[in-house]
């Protein structure tokens, strides 16, 4: 395991990977970084999908089913990304079609769903696409298969957010019954109550996963993450860093301005620290002015970009009262290395504290 100063001058041998990774980190902020969408926890979402649109499907008698999710927050631990027309967009849609054991998630059209979410509790009916000007020319209508039929039932949230629409399709023109347009309404309305209760569950054990003074995660969500992120190198066989940083001379920064003034600075920091960082990387508020970094997929060149763009930023902050000094510390493993990730967690540590203590104190 490599533990190093990261204030002090670097030279790494340059390996092609070491090459490449750096290059990947460069062009962070010229592409879209899509969310983690491999969690436990989002799981939950696409059996469940299934299950309805299937079901709907099967209640209406048609061949296609389709949820379209228009709000970016139903519940997922992580949003999925999605790129349309060139941007990144949080929106998606989940297919099922005849004899698909699952759901495909592939975002098509959104323009239907939009103007059906526009009517919550009732069923919004296009009997033959192709008659309606507007949408005789939508990708929908115009996609393999071609889609002529068309019905959604809107699913709003508690608070009145639309989450989303869930859909029948045909590629004939066609109109449910009574029977079929009240079974489909009422099918929504459990999907509905659904999302809507793991949306709500999902919010609350998001507050309890993070830090209530800077908004991001505290000491228990960083753990979780540590774990999870250990397992995800080990099995992947990628290199893992983490950083730890803290304000020095805190405690005179508090006695001298008092903790109010401590308290905003922590929370300046949290943004500062936030700013370099790919969105797989992960922060946390390790305790007190101590943060922690988890560098994902990262080999020593990464972390030292990491941090260099790190002190380049905190250098760059006009800072309330007087400029402020932090320490990093660095760790990275390697597949080939044995060892646990709470020795990872000490060597970075390990490498913050030589750092604040192995220099000469200023005047704070």
């Amino acid at each position: 395991m490599n533990i190093r100063d990261l204030h002090a001058q670097y030279t790494p041998e340059r390996s092609l990977f070491q090459r490449t990774q750096g290059r990947q980190r460069g062009l962070a902020n010229t592409r879209i970084e899509l969310a983690h969408t491999d969690s436990d926890a989002d799981a939950w979402l696409e059996p469940a999908l299934s299950d309805f649109i299937s079901l709907a499907s099967s209640v209406c008698g048609t061949p296609m089913g389709m949820f379209s999710q228009l709000h970016a927050d139903i519940g997922l631990q992580q949003p999925y990304l999605s790129v349309i027309n060139g941007r990144g967009d949080s929106r998606n849609q989940w297919w099922h079609f005849p004899g698909q054991t699952g759901v495909l998630r592939n975002a098509v059209d959104f323009s239907l769903c939009d103007m059906a979410a526009r009517t919550p509790g009732v069923v919004t009916e296009i009997t033959d696409l192709r008659t309606v000007e507007r949408f005789a020319v939508s990708a929908l209508a115009n996609g393999t298969p071609p889609v002529r039929f068309y019905a959604a039932v809107p699913l709003v949230s508690g608070n009145g957010d639309i989450m989303g629409t869930l859909c029948v399709m045909d590629r004939e023109p066609r109109a449910l019954s009574a029977t079929q347009r009240d079974a489909f309404l009422k099918l929504g309305r459990q999907l509905e109550a659904l999302l809507d209760s793991h949306r709500a569950m999902q919010k609350l054990e998001q507050q309890t996963m993070t830090d209530s003074l800077t908004g991001i995660g505290n000491r228990r969500s960083f753990d979780s993450r540590l774990r999870e992120e250990w397992t995800r190198h080990l099995r992947n066989a990628r290199p893992l860093s983490m950083l730890m940083v803290d304000v020095d001379y805190f405690k005179q920064y508090n006695d001298t301005y008092g903790h109010p003034a401590g308290d905003a600075l922590l929370q300046q920091l949290a943004r500062v620290l936030r700013s370099p960082l790919r969105a797989s990387d992960f922060l946390a508020r390790y305790g007190g002015d101590e943060f922690s970094l988890i560098l994902p997929d990262t080999d020593e060149t990464g972390a030292q970009q990491v941090a260099d763009r790190i002190k380049q930023a905190v250098a760059r902050v006009k800072w309330p009262h007087t400029d402020i000094e932090i320490s990093l510390g660095a760790a990275t493993v390697t597949p080939s290395e044995m060892c646990d990730f709470s020795a990872l967690l000490h060597a970075a540590d390990q490498a913050m504290y030589q750092r604040k203590h192995g220099r000469n104190p200023r005047n704070a």
